[in-house]
């Protein structure tokens, strides 16, 4: 069709995650952009979703302080939808702005709904922060790869249900969640950083292996506090086939599971049983400091495990991990048993109290500082290489953190 003068095309232009801009240009190429708006709830809405509705790509839905008693929906557009600790950075926002999924049953109130539905066509500059996010059948159900982050989840099924979703989960804390923390099943790829994950009735983090190939997927999980889960710290659940993913675990704190810190199970089974998995998919475990849980890592085919410190395990350390694993340069301490049946280099393995304080930090006499390594070779392949800006010492600290110098 031929346009004349006064023809005008719309197009959007992507700057920046959650930063959309809409540009009308007329035919004779000149532009006027359209500026992100700030949608208020209940000023400009009395909904939430009536305000979601009315957002077009790049916009923000801003939801003041209340609890809220909707089931909302996300799709079509990528949208921040935030509480005022957007721009306040104050937590005391994250507390007064509740997304609660209780329903009224018998004339008790009881979990029901889910407050947040992330539909597959949600565009990745989508946002959900600073929310207190409670009493949900799940509290996120995420088909699409968006950042969650900011929020408190309390008392959900699933804090985070991932359905072949992903992307950032950062800086929430997880608390008292009646399954998962963290749920990733499908094709699911996501980075799970700076979380505090506290008592999960199941596991904290749950990674369902369902078959998958194509481009290789990376579960990156890192700098994390999982404490006082009800089954695992994090459980990987294998199925018959040989998946395109890499899961990396690097600088976590996992104490007081129940079951295991770190369990592979096989087909399927999510009932922890210390089978102690064959699992083939390459699992790296960088890092990491287990303290006083029930078991520490147990089964793996490929995974390697470097620089961590396992301390305080009521039975078994390091549980068949074998097959073509490699486990160097780790630290086990007043542990029931060290080892059964695992890969473990002897001579790179330190077995001296790590001296960590209260909070799981070395103190400065500990005999971590230092002790790790920043690259490991097996033959011509490169199993382990750190950045040198990422240590402070000769080599890396063993354990989740530096000792700061």
């Amino acid at each position: 069709m031929k346009l004349t003068s006064t023809a005008i095309l719309f197009v959007v232009c992507l700057l920046s995650p959650g930063r959309t801009f809409l540009l009308a240009e007329d035919a004779g190429g000149n532009r006027d952009q359209r500026k992100p708006r700030i949608i208020q709830v209940p000023r400009d809405h009395k909904l939430i979703q009536q305000a979601i509705n009315a957002a077009v790509n790049g916009d923000t839905v801003l939801v003041s302080p209340g609890v809220y008693h909707e089931q909302l929906r996300l799709q079509g557009k990528q949208i921040t939808l935030a509480s005022r600790f957007l721009d306040s950075r104050n937590r005391k926002d994250i507390k007064r702005t509740v997304l609660d999924g209780s329903i009224s049953r018998d004339g008790k109130t009881v979990p029901g709904n889910t407050p947040i539905t992330v539909a597959a066509d949600a565009g990745p500059g989508t946002r959900i922060v600073g929310f207190t996010i409670k009493n949900g059948n799940d509290g996120i159900i995420c088909f699409a790869k968006i950042e969650i982050s900011h929020n408190h989840f309390i008392n959900n099924g699933d804090a985070i249900d991932y359905e072949s979703g992903g992307g950032i989960c950062r800086a929430n804390t997880f608390e008292r969640n009646r399954d998962d923390a963290v749920d990733l099943d499908g094709a699911s790829e996501a980075i799970i950083e700076d979380n505090l994950i506290l008592n999960s009735r199941d596991d904290g983090i749950e990674i369902r292996l369902h078959p998958y190939s194509g481009k290789m997927l990376n579960i990156v999980i890192r700098r994390n506090r999982i404490i006082g889960s009800g089954e695992d710290g994090i459980q990987i659940i294998d199925y018959p086939d040989r998946s395109h993913r890499i899961i990396r675990i690097e600088r976590n704190v996992i104490a007081r599971t129940k079951m295991a810190a770190i369990g592979c199970m096989a087909n399927g089974n999510t009932a922890e049983n210390y089978e102690a998995a064959s699992i083939p998919e390459r699992i790296e475990v960088i890092n990491n400091t287990l303290v006083d849980n029930h078991y520490g890592i147990t089964g793996g085919d490929s995974l390697l495990a470097f620089n961590n410190v396992i301390t305080g395990t009521e039975k078994i350390a390091l549980k068949q991990v074998d097959g073509k694993s490699v486990l160097a340069f780790n630290l086990l301490w007043n542990n029931a048993v060290d080892n059964q049946g695992s890969h473990l280099e002897k001579k790179s393995t330190m077995t001296r109290n790590p001296r960590l304080d209260g909070h799981h930090h070395l103190r400065s006499n500990s005999p971590c500082i230092d002790a790790g390594t920043s690259l490991y070779r097996q033959g011509d392949a490169i199993l382990l290489k750190i950045p040198r800006a990422s240590f402070s010492g000769k080599a890396p600290d063993l354990g989740a953190f530096e000792l700061a110098r």
